[in-house]
């Protein structure tokens, strides 16, 4: 659509030019043309440059899917992560809870359990997580709104 408009304002900016220089039987007449020229010229700038923005977003959808491919092949990978760390740790809490006996003391108990030294690191992978979810999301986002922009450049889908 803006690719058309463009088209137009130069034909139209060419025109008017052309009005402007040849012979008017009035000076009040060139000077409406001129105006006009000018107007329109500004009109095809503008479009220029709102072409050159639109046009690099456009360009970049083809990569779209790849990014959320790539994300969410990382999401699968740190879900077997996470789910392998935490299968670890209940095997070693059923473990320590097995040898545990009644009657021994709650400093005992607390001494038994060590500090899960990769919560850390499933913390990590999760704020991971969380973050390629919202890349995703955003790439989504993005992926519809270049339909629009499409639409705006050239009426494309």
């Amino acid at each position: 659509m803006l690719t058309g408009i463009l088209v137009f304002a130069i034909i139209a900016f060419v025109v008017l030019v052309k009005l402007a220089k040849g012979k008017c039987s009035k000076q009040e007449d060139a000077d409406v043309y001129i105006v006009m020229s000018i107007l329109v010229g500004i009109l095809a700038c503008g479009l220029f440059v709102a072409i050159c923005i639109l046009a690099p977003k456009v360009a970049t959808e083809r990569t779209f899917d790849q990014k959320i491919e790539m994300y969410q092949e990382e999401n699968a990978k740190i879900e077997k992560d996470i789910d392998k760390i935490v299968k670890e740790y209940l095997e070693h809490e059923h473990d320590t809870f097995e040898d545990l006996k009644t009657e021994e003391s709650a400093i005992t108990l607390v001494t038994l359990f060590p500090e899960l030294k990769s919560d850390t690191l499933v913390q990590q992978q999760l704020e991971i997580y969380v973050h390629n979810n919202a890349q995703i999301k955003y790439l989504k986002e993005e992926k519809i709104e270049i339909a629009k922009d499409k639409w705006l450049l050239y009426f494309g889908k």
